[in-house]
């Protein structure tokens, strides 16, 4: 295979979020019908960041 291939993997470092931007996350994983491990993998954060509290 010629030519070149590059692999992009998950975000390194520290991610500052906007309160909005938090707030679109957690809607989006706590929505009815929707896995929190898929909006996790999409938004590429930990899954220690998104707790749901009972």
């Amino acid at each position: 295979m010629a030519g070149r291939m590059e692999v992009v993997g998950r975000v390194s470092g520290r991610r500052r979020w906007s309160d909005a931007e938090k707030l679109e996350i957690l809607a989006e994983a706590f929505r009815p019908g929707v896995r929190v491990c898929d909006v996790i993998a999409c938004r590429e954060v930990s899954s220690s960041l998104i707790v749901s509290v009972a």
